[in-house]
């Protein structure tokens, strides 16, 4: 069995620091392989100028065939685990619950195990005749001229990813959970849509509601029909 692990570029030696022996499991039993666990030390606010973490001590490993992953060199304290499965409907805990967390102590190896619920893709497709939405993926910190998410819940939301963009259009994509409600949520104040039966959406903040089902994705599309109107 191989583990894969990278450094966190901090120079410790070993007797410093310490590892996590880890596994990656579905809920119903089987091992997650080629999970991506992306590790980061948790600092008290006290010594961090009131940031909860420290960029210095991150990074990300992955699975085994086994879902075997190992954390090497790290030095001690607590630190937050978050995955993801490439291409798979896994639920990061960071995204719907909260962070795995586990103790690193100098000298010793810590065992985790992290357990993974698979929910459902919510796919959204938006047609652009007219190019009027940028003709590249949304950068991280670039002005959205389109933003697409789902609420649920007593108001929280969650943004989907803007994972394609074709001649024809723009592709969006979130995983959510499996057996539960929520509302589309669309925002533009650049451009007019229409859905599927070519009726308008109000792009000001539309609630479009919807529930999903375990092993069905849950797919929308619309149209970019022109300019917005006028301001929102």
């Amino acid at each position: 069995m191989m583990l894969l692990a990278v450094s966190s570029g901090v120079a410790q030696t070993t007797a410093a620091t310490g590892s996590v022996q880890g596994s990656v499991m579905d809920s119903n039993g089987p091992p997650v392989a080629d999970a991506q666990v992306s590790y980061q030390l948790l600092v008290p606010p006290a010594l961090s100028g009131g940031r909860s973490s420290s960029p210095g001590v991150a990074g990300t490993v992955t699975s085994d065939a086994s879902g075997a992953f190992l954390l090497s060199g790290l030095p001690a304290g607590n630190y937050s685990l978050c995955v993801t499965v490439p291409a798979s409907a896994y639920l990061d805990p960071c995204v719907w619950h909260y962070p795995v967390q586990t103790q690193v102590t100098a000298g010793t190896a810590a065992t985790r195990t992290i357990v993974l619920t698979k929910g459902v893709f919510l796919k959204v497709r938006v047609d652009d005749p007219g190019g009027l939405l940028p003709q590249a993926v949304d950068g991280i910190w670039a002005r959205r001229k389109l933003v697409v998410g789902v609420k649920y819940g007593n108001g929280a939301y969650q943004g989907a990813d803007n994972t394609g963009v074709d001649g024809g259009g723009r592709d969006y994509q979130l995983i959510v959970p499996a057996g539960a409600p929520f509302k589309l949520w669309l925002y533009s104040t650049d451009v007019a849509l229409n859905d599927s039966s070519g009726a308008a959406v109000d792009t000001s903040g539309s609630l479009i509601p919807f529930q999903t089902t375990s092993g069905q994705d849950q797919m929308f599309t619309f149209t970019v029909s022109g300019p917005a109107s006028g301001p929102h």
